[in-house]
């Protein structure tokens, strides 16, 4: 509902409910990693709306959390990798430490390795690690971050042949970095 009414109450009371669903879920339970992401998911939606850098700050933590119950080969590693990866890109935005940058390059090169071709969610790793490296190229002024965001983009291009949904997305890509 808080999606649709932006009501304060809907997304405090979902992050409640989230919260005790966890409680519930031992160290070892086999969803535990399904609550950090869920109660992660809904404070990121907090901040977003409503700011707090202490909130972004939990949400890396609950991430990392869900991270350490998903190893390799997990399925769903990738997914948590690319979820950390985005909070420390989003909270480089916010602070400018460099070092959250380049962990966030470094996590989203991680979930690219686990996601080989044909891989459905390839494309979006290739996008999130051009996207990166186009912030540290625009912090750094490093050409080789250019070139690779743009060979990335392409490569991304490749996986979304048309009629591909999301094919106009990589024709942006491509041209917004050239």
């Amino acid at each position: 509902r808080f999606n649709h009414s932006s009501r304060h109450e809907d997304l405090d009371e979902t992050i409640s409910l989230y919260r005790e669903a966890l409680e519930l879920r031992p160290a070892l339970h086999p969803l535990r990693s399904s609550s950090l992401t869920n109660i992660a998911g809904v404070l990121s939606t907090w901040f977003e709306q409503f700011g707090g850098h202490e909130d972004l700050g939990e949400v890396i933590s609950l991430h990392r959390g869900a991270l350490k119950l998903l190893p390799a080969p997990h399925p769903l590693r990738s997914g948590a990798l690319n979820n950390i990866a985005a909070d420390l890109k989003t909270r480089f935005e916010q602070s400018t430490r460099h070092e959250e940058l380049e962990e966030a390059i470094s996590l989203y090169q991680e979930a690219l390795k686990l996601r080989p071709a044909p891989h459905p969610e390839r494309s979006t790793s290739l996008n999130n690690i051009a996207a990166a490296l186009l912030t540290r190229f625009e912090q750094s002024g490093g050409h080789e971050d250019l070139e690779e965001a743009i060979s990335l983009h392409r490569e991304a291009l490749e996986l979304r042949p048309a009629p591909h949904p999301d094919r106009s997305n990589s024709l942006d890509s491509v041209a917004s970095v050239l």
